[in-house]
């Protein structure tokens, strides 16, 4: 019932011309009591209301952007500063052990956790998933779609329309004019 209200709010506020204030790329839980699987995400300003998938909850993660997270139970009992990641789901959460209870938090943007110990883990610079200027073909139903390495994460491409992409030597593509 309350994300109802802050979702018909939202939408007064809209239809009356004031934008409910958001920075691009900033993400709200519905709920936050880690009880919803939805989350807004702002573009261009406005509020769009999104879900992180079955088997998947929103938190805030001790930050102020939300996450979607495994539905598992954190570990059992602890002791004060234990850490431990959160899963592969989700390589960029750790539990961080706070007066007897696990807490999720988030490790930031570039950056996932690395178990070191048993109930040790850090923060790290993610590793790049690819090396830059690098190009690949996507292929499937769509043969115009290819994937550009920039600043070691993939970006999605397309040639023109009706041409088709071709993985050429050198990690390079090459957009063909259709046939």
């Amino acid at each position: 019932m309350k994300s109802l209200l802050m979702l018909i709010a939202a939408l007064a506020l809209t239809a009356q011309g004031q934008q409910p204030s958001c920075r691009d790329g900033e993400r709200r839980c519905q709920a936050q009591d880690r009880t919803s699987p939805f989350y807004y995400r702002c573009a261009g300003g406005q509020w769009s209301l999104y879900t992180c998938g079955n088997g998947y909850t929103c938190t805030t993660g001790g930050g102020s952007n939300a996450a979607c997270v495994p539905n598992t139970a954190p570990p059992p009992a602890c002791i004060d500063g234990q850490r431990r990641c959160a899963g592969s789901g989700n390589p960029g959460l750790y539990y961080l052990c706070s007066g007897g209870t696990w807490n999720i938090y988030t490790c930031g943007s570039g950056f996932e956790c690395k178990q070191t110990a048993a109930l040790q883990a850090v923060c790290s610079p993610a590793a790049p998933q690819c090396r830059s200027g690098t190009q690949r073909c996507v292929g499937g139903s769509n043969p115009s779609l290819y994937n550009m390495c920039d600043g070691g994460r993939w970006q999605q491409k397309s040639c023109k329309p009706g041409d088709r992409c071709i993985n050429i030597p050198g990690d390079l593509i090459n957009c063909q004019v259709g046939r």
